[in-house]
């Protein structure tokens, strides 16, 4: 699964929410912040997508 450009928003608007990046931002952090934001989801996705496959594996479903 590809990360777009909305999931990115979505995910930096929680993280700014819950106080993990500052509601305002200099241009370069911006950029930055992405990037680090993108780099978590796709350890996310990835993490998910293997435990799928583990579930798979052993035969059960995610509840």
């Amino acid at each position: 699964m590809n990360i777009t450009e909305d999931m990115l928003q979505a995910a930096t608007r929680k993280a700014v929410e819950a106080g993990l990046l500052p509601r305002r931002m200099y241009v370069e952090d911006i950029a930055t912040n992405a990037e680090i934001m993108h780099d978590i989801l796709d350890a996310a996705l990835e993490s998910a997508t293997k435990g799928d496959k583990d579930l798979a594996d052993r035969g059960t479903r995610p509840s």
